[in-house]
């Protein structure tokens, strides 16, 4: 018979396991994207990490580029303000460069990325994102 310490020992785990691994092995760093008036696009560069958010606010009806630029292996997704699937996914199309129309007002998070086999080994690569709302 398996004692009381023991199967929370083995439910903790589970819990540390499953909390790990639908958040990622670190932190990801995240910055709210202001533009100015007038100003309809920016680009920043920086090391990856473990990856980087971008929440920058829209409108239905606006149209949102993403261009990023860096070495193989970095990937984004858009994620719309309900947080539900994401509106593209370029670890699955390739893409380094996305436009498209925004459906509903509210944050938009778009999400720069390394392959989960490039964010275990600790590699940082930089990348140049350029983010645009029209």
């Amino acid at each position: 018979m398996v004692s009381m310490k023991k199967r929370e020992r083995a439910w903790t785990a589970v819990l540390l396991f499953a909390v790990v691994a639908l958040t990622g092995f670190g932190s990801v760093a995240s910055e709210r994207i202001r533009f100015d008036k007038g100003v309809n696009s920016t680009t920043f560069t920086a090391a990856l990490g473990e990856g980087h958010d971008y929440v920058l606010g829209g409108k239905a009806g606006q149209s949102l580029t993403v261009a990023l630029q860096g070495p193989s292996g970095v990937y984004f997704n858009v994620l719309p303000p309900s947080g539900q699937d994401a509106l593209v996914n370029t670890s699955i199309t390739g893409d380094a460069r996305w436009t498209g129309a925004l459906k509903q007002d509210g944050d938009y998070t778009v999400r720069v990325y390394p392959m989960r086999s490039a964010a275990r080994q600790g590699k940082s690569p930089a990348f140049t994102i350029t983010l645009a709302v029209r």
